[in-house]
């Protein structure tokens, strides 16, 4: 159903547009939209599974949620929370982890920020879910206002590495912490891949090699970066990521 005034993927950014100068840019991002705006969820309780999240967790999500995982990963193995800590999820999608960490705060809040406005979580939990149609290089939020932030094959997507990884640190709080889950490369991809004009809207032209990923994450500022859990994903790996914004 179309709501009166509601944003599409045809519609340009109306947060910050006047910073994508790059035609390019502006370009890769639209088809990055188009492709998540017009996405069919098809077996998203396998891949989810299969991509590491436990099997209970997903049969306990809605139906309609789980249709639309679009992640690489499993991220909250280990991932503690006190209650009432406000999470930022970058790159959200249609909110499967951004639910989970919802139902994991009885006194919190999540934000649930992606930059295709149709992908953003239909389902809410108690109320807790706000959510921001944004570009995570450019996010529309005020300085150290989350605890936690995570995200789930979202920086792979990022056009800038440095500004996405720089946007999370500013807006993340002393002593809070980024985990995320996304994708390196462990060696060169194949042609198909590399000449393939819309590669990077697939998340993998964007994917560094682990190295270079911690470099960019440390360049923003965060320490005790860790990379953990490497899962073969096609012709990348899936990584944990773990790292503190110390006071």
């Amino acid at each position: 159903m179309k709501i009166e005034g509601a944003r599409s993927c045809e519609t340009p950014l109306f947060l910050y547009p006047e910073h994508m100068t790059e035609t390019w840019e502006q370009q890769v991002k639209a088809q990055i939209r188009r492709r998540y705006a017009n996405q069919i969820g098809e077996n998203g309780a396998a891949k989810a599974i299969e991509h590491g999240y436990p099997s209970d967790l997903i049969e306990s999500l809605p139906p309609a949620l789980i249709e639309g995982y679009s992640g690489c990963g499993y991220l909250f193995e280990g991932l503690e929370f006190s209650g009432d800590e406000t999470v930022v999820d970058l790159g959200s999608g249609a909110g499967v982890d951004s639910y989970i960490a919802s139902t994991r705060l009885p006194r919190g809040t999540v934000i649930s920020v992606d930059m295709t406005f149709e992908m953003l979580p239909k389902i809410n939990y108690q109320q807790l879910l706000i959510n921001i149609c944004g570009d995570i290089e450019y996010l529309p939020l005020a300085d150290a206002c989350a605890d936690i932030i995570i995200a789930n094959a979202s920086f792979n997507l990022a056009i800038s590495k440095e500004k996405a990884f720089a946007e999370a640190f500013r807006v993340v709080k002393s002593n809070g912490k980024l985990v995320a889950r996304d994708l390196i490369k462990t060696e060169d991809l194949p042609a198909e891949v590399l000449s393939d004009p819309l590669s990077y809207n697939t998340s993998l032209g964007g994917a560094l090699e682990e190295d270079a990923l911690i470099t960019e994450i440390e360049k923003a500022g965060f320490k005790n970066v860790t990379l953990s859990d490497h899962r073969p994903f096609s012709y990348v790996h899936s990584v944990k990521i773990e790292a503190m914004k110390l006071s």
